[in-house]
């Protein structure tokens, strides 16, 4: 009975997760691909289990879309009641599967390794599997761990699935609960209208013209005393600003019924609280309003009780519809806090451990999420969101953390509109983010040795090029290969290569510094980009560094084994020389190491493109330039993407060189960093933009770049209020745009600084998003207005990494109220690519390129005519919305 109970529970949850027969999911058919390759096997899937059916969600090498359940191998693997994989190496020799259909028949397999999906409950719903038509001899347990992590990640989109199935679930309760709230309310606003004690006829004056003989029960006076005399004379002072309100939109026709509660005057000076109620009336032929009927009620004993029940009605509701989740109940003036049993035992704590109090809550908050939840608390407070919703980690009685998510709303206010009570929930959600780390960095690491996989090195090698390219950085990239690898691999086996793989990737990872990466892309081969070198003697140190960690020895299972590394080494300095280039000639000076004897390094021929001549002499012409005055500011409109108009535009600074003509700022602002003029020219370009973004449409900003050296070397704010108020221009349409490289020089003062600029009402961006390290802890620890994507995502429109990773910026920067901007939108499917995944702005030469001041005012005149010489804005964005 337990069995077939079981198995009743399981087809009810594979039902209720509703993914039968759905589409085929890209990344899902990612992951059968991948196993196929890593395992060497023509087969792959992710089956799921019905009554009677085995239904492939993603498969390779598999034509049908299901097959019976009678006979299949999946039904054996879900039969364990715990995670056990099973291996069938010969299935024809196996007494389990040797009369299977699969075996003698169609696809005739012969080799099946699979690993149960669960839920969360532990119920398994199907299968991770690999299957082949040769037998194996064996199936190494490294290969084993391979095929679980694989398996983990199938699992975990099923149980991202079943959160989301969860989520729309609650959120169909919800509106069910809403609607029949308002139908009570409809109800009892009619009865109330039926069964007030006192009726009173007024004209839209608001002079009462009849009353009813109950008032002189209700309030003591004679109907006759009342008839000719306003409301607002009888109401207590603290309630006269806001039934005039309410009087107002009822004798305007703003509203036809309207419901309040206020103090009455008796006649004996005592006060009554009575609800209100009160009707338009209109004439039945031209419909115009011709007075007001009003009701009232006598309810000062009734609303004692009814208070103290609505509160214990809001709590209670909170813990019937949550559940096991924390409850939490806030006196704002007073900073008292009511917790449930649960909050605290979630975090480990017992009954009483936690003061009651706001303050203990917020000393658990982890110091990085800290401003970030208050921030969100104070959107909500403000009436900006209605409700309050964050996801940020508290620390438990055992010291370490949980990702919680908090969700809260205000439920009574003062009458100045401040927060009075705040009632919500804690859900953990810990987890769940473990669970999407792991896949994230998965995605983006090897599985042996931890170390940034091909991927991800691509991506850093790529941000340091442009890194190098907008600052003038130099940086190397070195190709390294182990010498005498092969040898451990053919006398001690593969499991002996794989411990000496991890045993090497650890010594890697100490020998370079911090913001420096080394990437294992295949076999014993190993990549390096060295961040920001300073001159060839670095490169040199850090090389001699790396040999020297792998030529310590390594203990094999008692044996002492010695290995070497040669490394081919290529410099780069952003100067238009791509990545592919700089690793093939990293590549060809590692074929040199090895030719000179291994064991050691070789630097690429080709000389670094920096000549000292020429760079004083172009900083003496900058020098000059900047005394009369020669450089110029164009500026290249934003484009909100949804509505196709112009929001504001990004000042870029030109320079035209009397003998050398167009000098690009890739070439002079690197320079003017290195001599200190760009301080100077930064506050030439602030004031300029300024002075002509005043003369712009009020609803239109200007973005000015702020670089490193304007934090460090000068008041950064004296100089903003000076260009403010010189040109007028209104704080919130400046927005300055940082990146990465200042936030790492002093991260406390900076973000002191950037608080104080915010605290002015100026916007902060956050420039060329996604290139650097750090970007996603900067982006949580600092609030910032506009996040700005760089453009290498935006030209790799093609790639699904590329997608994913935009799909997360959007997201997380649209948990955390920042716009998105993407820059370089160049061509139609660029802009079809940014606007699907969810950016709210975007600039590049597919709208328009940067354009001279005298220009500006035309272009916002006539943005069809000047906007992009290929399509006109709005053009592009129907055909990018009809083609998603």
């Amino acid at each position: 009975m337990d069995d077939v109970d079981g198995e009743v529970r399981r087809i009810q949850a594979l039902r209720a997760l509703r993914i039968l027969d759905s589409a085929s999911e890209p990344h899902l058919e990612a992951v059968c691909r991948l196993a196929a390759d890593l395992f060497g096997v023509s087969m792959a899937a992710v089956q799921l289990v019905d009554e009677n059916r085995i239904w492939s969600k993603a498969k390779f090498g598999i034509e049908a879309e299901c097959v019976s359940r009678a006979g299949a191998f999946c039904d054996l693997t879900i039969a364990a009641d715990d995670r056990t994989p099973l291996v069938i190496l010969d299935l024809r020799s196996d007494p389990r599967s040797a009369d299977s259909p699969l075996v003698t028949g169609e696809p005739h397999v012969r080799f099946y390794a699979g690993v149960p999906l669960a839920l969360r409950s532990g119920i398994n719903l199907g299968t991770f599997c690999i299957m082949d038509r040769t037998p194996r001899v064996a199936f190494p347990g490294h290969a084993l761990r391979q095929l679980q992590d694989l398996a983990l990640i199938v699992e975990a989109h099923l149980r991202l699935h079943e959160a989301k199935r969860a989520s729309e679930l609650d959120a169909s309760h919800r509106c069910a609960a809403e609607t029949a709230l308002r139908a009570s309310e409809q109800r009892f606003r009619l009865l109330a209208e039926t069964t007030t004690d006192v009726i009173i006829w007024s004209d839209l004056d608001t002079t009462r013209r009849y009353v009813s003989p109950s008032v002189k029960a209700v309030l003591g006076y004679d109907p006759e005393e009342l008839v000719g005399t306003k409301p607002l004379d009888f109401v207590h002072a603290d309630d006269i600003a806001e039934f005039g309100r309410v009087l107002a939109d009822l004798t305007r026709a703003r509203v036809d019924q309207v419901s309040s509660c206020q103090r009455y005057r008796r006649k004996d000076g005592g006060w009554v609280c009575m609800e209100v109620s009160q009707s338009l009336a209109r004439d039945p032929i031209t419909q115009q309003p011709t007075g007001y009927v009003t009701s009232l009620r006598d309810i000062t004993e009734r609303k004692a009780v009814e208070d103290a029940l609505r509160i214990s009605e809001e709590r209670l509701a909170l813990a019937v519809s949550h559940g096991s989740d924390g409850v939490w109940d806030w006196c704002v003036p007073t900073g008292k806090v009511e917790l449930s049993e649960h909050w605290a035992a979630m975090l480990g704590y017992r009954a009483g451990e936690i003061r009651p109090h706001i303050t203990s809550w917020h000393d658990l908050i982890h110091p990085d999420d800290s401003e970030r939840s208050q921030r969100v608390l104070r959107d909500h407070f403000e009436g900006r969101t209605p409700t309050f919703e964050c996801e940020y980690r508290l620390r438990t009685r055992q010291g370490h953390h949980l990702w919680l998510l908090a969700r809260g709303k205000v439920v009574s206010r003062d009458e100045a509109g401040e927060p009075l009570r705040v009632v919500g929930t804690h859900i953990d959600i810990t987890r769940r983010k473990c669970d999407e780390q792991r896949i994230a960095h998965l995605a983006l690491h090897d599985a042996l040795t931890d170390l940034p996989n091909r991927t991800l090195f691509w991506e850093r090698l790529d941000a340091e090029i442009r890194h190098a390219a907008r600052h003038g950085t130099r940086f190397a990239v070195l190709a390294c290969d182990l010498d005498r690898f092969k040898h451990v691999n053919d006398t001690l086996g593969h499991p002996a290569g794989d411990r000496l793989l991890q045993c090497i990737a650890a010594r890697l990872r100490t020998a370079v510094r911090e913001g420096d990466t080394v990437a294992r892309l295949g076999g014993d081969e190993f990549a390096i980009v060295l961040s920001q070198i300073r001159d060839l003697e670095d490169v040199r140190r850090m090389a001699g560094r790396v040999i020297d960690a792998v030529n310590q020895l390594v203990d094999l299972d008692g044996q002492r084994i010695a290995v070497g590394a040669s490394i081919g080494i290529a410099l780069g300095t952003g100067n238009g020389i791509d990545a592919d280039e700089l690793f093939k000639r990293s590549d060809m000076a590692l074929y040199r190491a090895k030719a000179a004897g291994r064991n050691t390094y070789r630097f690429h021929d080709s000389p670094l493109d920096v000549r000292q001549d020429a760079s004083r002499s172009l900083e003496q012409d900058m020098r000059s330039t900047m005394k009369r005055g020669g450089f110029l500011l164009h500026y290249q409109p934003v484009i909100e993407l949804a509505t196709g108009a112009v929001t504001g535009f990004e000042a870029l600074m030109r320079w035209h060189h009397p003998l050398r003509g167009a000098i690009p700022p890739s070439e002079f602002v690197p320079l003017a960093e290195e001599t200190g003029l760009i301080v100077s020219l930064g506050a030439w370009a602030l004031k300029e933009a300024c002075h002509e973004a005043a003369s712009w449409p009020d609803h239109l900003k200007v973005a000015v770049n702020v670089s490193a050296l304007q934090f460090q070397r000068a008041n950064l704010e004296e100089t903003v209020i000076h260009a403010l108020a010189r040109s007028g221009l209104a704080p919130h349409r400046l927005e300055l745009e940082i990146t990465e490289t200042i936030l790492m020089q002093d991260a406390e003062a900076v973000g002191a600084s950037i608080h104080r600029l915010r605290a002015l009402g100026v916007r902060i961006a956050l420039d060329d998003f996604g290139t650097g390290y750090s970007s996603l802890s900067y982006l949580h620890r600092f609030g910032f207005d506009t996040v700005k994507i760089d453009r290498s995502f935006v030209s790799a429109v093609r790639s699904p990494k590329t997608a994913a990773i935009v799909r997360a910026i959007v997201t997380l920067a649209g948990q955390l109220g920042a716009h998105v901007t993407a820059e370089g939108v160049e061509t139609r499917e660029q802009l079809e690519f940014v606007t699907a995944e969810g950016c709210t702005e975007a600039q590049g030469f597919l709208f328009s390129p940067a354009i001279p001041a005298r220009d500006v005012l035309k272009l916002i005149r006539d943005e069809h005519a000047v906007l992009a010489p290929a399509c006109t804005l709005r053009g592009a964005l129907a055909q990018a919305a009809s083609a998603s």
